[in-house]
């Protein structure tokens, strides 16, 4: 309750707190209550730290795959996908385990949100882990001039993938494997048949299988090839996710 004393307002109205000092009215909010986290919020907080951690841990084991020209929002949209692989409430336990069946939502996610794969080939390669641990990979047959987005004064491209295992309860990478696959679009045949590539994943504490995919554009100048790759140009995902 607020009076008025010497045609000055002093008091409390509503959360407004009115007072005198030398001479002037100051005028303050009062300090409400810090609101009690409930079980939900704390297990939404910890989900999120969680997250957030793996997330991390992921961004670090790509790094070959973004080459750090990833979107300044890749960490928060990447925390996000990593929620929706853990279910509608997002909860995840502390050991930091993301041992779920619906690993593969994590499958497309994009390092670079400006540069979406999909708008630079038109053909996704089918990727299985068998039940022998081998990893396969096998790209349709393509033609290198329709099927692939050619930037201006690009001569050489490269497939990199990037085949890693992880522990993520120990956060340690188990075993990896980096092939690159070259396309140059001025020479050789139109079509392209690549051979069907494997890998062993069958290693003592790997957990989960990533696979990571970026294309490397290169343009040939004063005898070399340049990278074309940049911040704002660089096609980069994850294409596989599979629980070990």
């Amino acid at each position: 309750m607020a009076t008025i004393e010497n045609g000055n307002l002093k008091g409390l109205v509503g959360n407004v707190v009115f007072r005198q000092s030398n001479e002037k009215t100051i005028v303050q909010t009062k300090v409400g209550r810090k609101p009690k986290q409930t079980k939900g919020t704390k297990a939404a907080s910890v989900s999120f730290g969680v997250s957030s951690a793996i997330g991390a841990y992921i961004r670090r084991t790509m790094a070959e795959v973004h080459m750090g020209f990833y979107d300044s929002n890749m960490h928060n949209r990447l925390v996000t996908q990593l929620q929706r692989v853990n279910g509608p409430s997002g909860h995840i336990s502390k050991e930091k385990s993301i041992r779920s069946n619906k690993i593969n939502r994590l499958v497309n996610f994009q390092f670079n949100e400006k540069c979406h794969m999909q708008d630079f080939m038109h053909f996704d390669p089918q990727i299985q882990l068998l039940d022998n641990k081998q990893l396969t990979i096998q790209f349709p047959k393509f033609d290198k001039q329709k099927d692939i987005r050619q930037p201006k004064n690009c001569d050489l491209l490269i497939f990199n993938l990037f085949i890693v295992m992880l522990n993520f309860e120990q956060q340690q990478y188990i075993h990896v494997h980096s092939p690159q696959i070259p396309i140059n679009l001025h020479t050789g045949p139109k079509m392209v048949e690549l051979e069907q590539l494997s890998f062993d994943v069958n290693y003592k504490d790997a957990t989960t299988v990533l696979v990571g995919m970026n294309i490397e554009y290169y343009g040939f100048h004063r005898h070399k090839h340049l990278l074309l790759n940049n911040k704002s140009f660089h096609p980069a995902a994850i294409v596989g996710a599979f629980i070990n």
